[in-house]
């Protein structure tokens, strides 16, 4: 007979589980990483819960299955809440163990309680009935909503005898109601002009999009996590969705919007613009959310609903339609004035690196241009915090990456304030030898929020910094580093191979016209 903690260990390998991140305290979580080890999932450490959080997030994203992180009592589990409502809003599975609850006063709060409202479900893992619990939790946090699940459990339950546990098989998502398919159908065969608005779902069914979406001949954007769902280079792709102002001339001459996998959590705030066709959603499990009113929906198995409303004739948009809305999404994020802005150098970064690469961007400024001229072809081409919008995620969203697919390369882009945040685990990429470029626009500020300040014609307070020399830093924790200020140092740069940090001096001038062309 073994171990809570090894039955822990063999639920976790029955999910997919494929790798654990965290820091660890001294209690369970010791437990934990030894029985792990035993069946071969490697434990890695990061230099922050909320890094480490991140990480097991962006695993299982990218690997469908639930990522793991642990952390300790108090402290560590308090620290761990940013990437865990990171994974709540933006549906990835993981699982985070903390240790604890405290025996005593010391390090005591209620953790379950703290991460309640963010979870998809929480509870304690006590002997005997332990692995049937953590296997109902890790079944839950895979199937839509996706999310993630809480659990604590002290040392002396980790260790304690454990009857084996054979846990239960996967149950399939459901099929959408004959119905709900029929009313579908009728909207889609009444329209002339659709447009469909990709999201986060539909990451996990490309092909079905895809041959969807051909048939239908139908526009088509992508929300910031659906990038590269639909190829940036297909001629029915107009751009990427925000739901900003500046994407209502393309979606005002549609009749009828059809989102496929869209959350409206994936919308920055505001309201749906006035006059707009009817909206048919199509998803797994979309929350209600009062951002995009829903005329019709369907939910169920994504492929199955798609494959059952495939038309059998495309619609009405003519080439010269598409090609002028195309045209005017193109000219928000179009590089602008001889000096170096952040969109020459993503402009660059598109001239001369793999379009294979995946971008990890943080939160600010400088991701607009990244989801208007980056070409992503495949999905999880970009990873994004979204709807967090969370700074400090570029970096450790890298490291799980190259983690999780060795073979894919990897650029994290990240603004000088989300690296401050995260320095640290420039040492993680270095012990662990991964190959990613690192590229840190820097330009000593806030950059967004500078922005929204002198727009209100505040005076600027708390936003500017002094400039930190990031390439000095990084050859000091294992980086092979130098300072890029044109695009031609950034091209020549970025060909070289290995670990790298680019320390990117850009002129922000740029930032307040971009915003104002994309949001009004």
């Amino acid at each position: 007979m073994g171990t809570l903690a090894d039955e822990i260990a063999r639920t976790l390998k029955h999910h997919g589980v494929t790798r654990a991140f965290g820091i660890p305290g001294g209690g369970s979580s010791l437990d934990i990483m030894d029985a792990a080890k035993r069946v071969e999932i490697p434990f890695t450490l990061a230099r922050t819960e909320a890094a480490a959080s991140i990480m097991a997030a962006v695993t299982g994203e990218l690997t469908r299955a639930p990522g793991a992180v642990l952390v300790g009592v108090g402290p560590g589990a308090s620290s761990a809440v940013n990437g865990i409502a990171y994974a709540s809003l933006e549906r990835s599975p993981m699982v985070l163990f903390i240790d604890g609850p405290a025996s005593s006063l010391h390090q005591h709060f209620d953790q379950q309680a703290v991460y309640a409202p963010l979870a998809r479900r929480t509870a304690q893992l006590r002997p005997g009935v332990g692995a049937a619990t953590l296997s109902s939790l890790l079944t839950q946090s895979i199937h839509a909503p996706e999310g993630p699940v809480v659990v604590e459990l002290t040392a002396g339950d980790a260790a304690s005898d454990a009857r084996a546990f054979e846990p239960t098989p996967h149950l399939p998502d459901a099929a959408p109601e004959p119905a709900d398919i029929d009313g579908a159908a009728a909207m889609l065969a009444a329209s002339r002009k659709p447009a469909i608005i990709v999201g986060l779902e539909a990451r996990a069914h490309c092909d079905a999009v895809r041959a969807f979406a051909d048939a239908l001949g139908a526009v088509c954007f992508t929300t910031y996590k659906a990038s590269g769902v639909i190829d940036a280079k297909a001629p029915h792709f107009i751009g990427p969705f925000t739901g900003a102002s500046g994407e209502n001339k393309a979606l005002g001459d549609a009749d009828l919007i059809i989102g496929i996998g869209f959350d409206a959590i994936e919308c920055i705030p505001g309201t749906w613009p006035d006059g707009h066709a009817p909206v048919l959603m199509l998803s797994e499990a979309a929350p209600t959310n009062p951002r995009v009113p829903v005329d019709f929906a369907v939910t169920g198995d994504l492929s199955s609903t798609l494959a059952a409303l495939t038309p059998k004739q495309s619609n009405a948009w003519r080439s010269d339609d598409i090609a002028t809305l195309r045209g005017h999404m193109n000219d928000i994020y179009a590089p602008r004035g001889n000096g170096f802005s952040n969109a020459h150098v993503v402009q660059a970064m598109a001239d001369v690196v793999d379009p294979a690469t995946r971008l990890c961007v943080d939160a600010g400024a400088h991701m607009f241009a990244v989801f208007g001229l980056w070409p992503s072809a495949k999905p999880f081409g970009i990873l994004k915090s979204n709807g967090l919008s969370s700074m400090a995620y570029a970096l450790p969203a890298a490291i799980a990456s190259k983690l999780a697919e060795p073979d894919v390369p990897v650029i994290a882009y990240t603004g000088d304030g989300g690296l401050a945040m995260s320095l640290g685990e420039l040492a993680t990429a270095t012990e662990l030898d991964l190959d990613i470029t690192l590229c840190v626009i820097n330009d000593a500020a806030l950059s967004l929020i500078d922005i929204k300040q002198q727009r209100q014609q505040r005076p600027s307070v708390g936003v500017r910094s002094p400039l930190i020399d990031y390439a000095a830093v990084a050859q000091t924790l294992g980086w092979a580093s130098e300072v890029i200020e044109d695009a031609d140092a950034l091209k020549l740069a970025l060909r070289k191979p290995g670990r790298k940090l680019l320390d990117i001096r850009i002129d922000p001038a740029g930032y307040g016209d971009e915003l104002a062309r994309l949001r009004g």
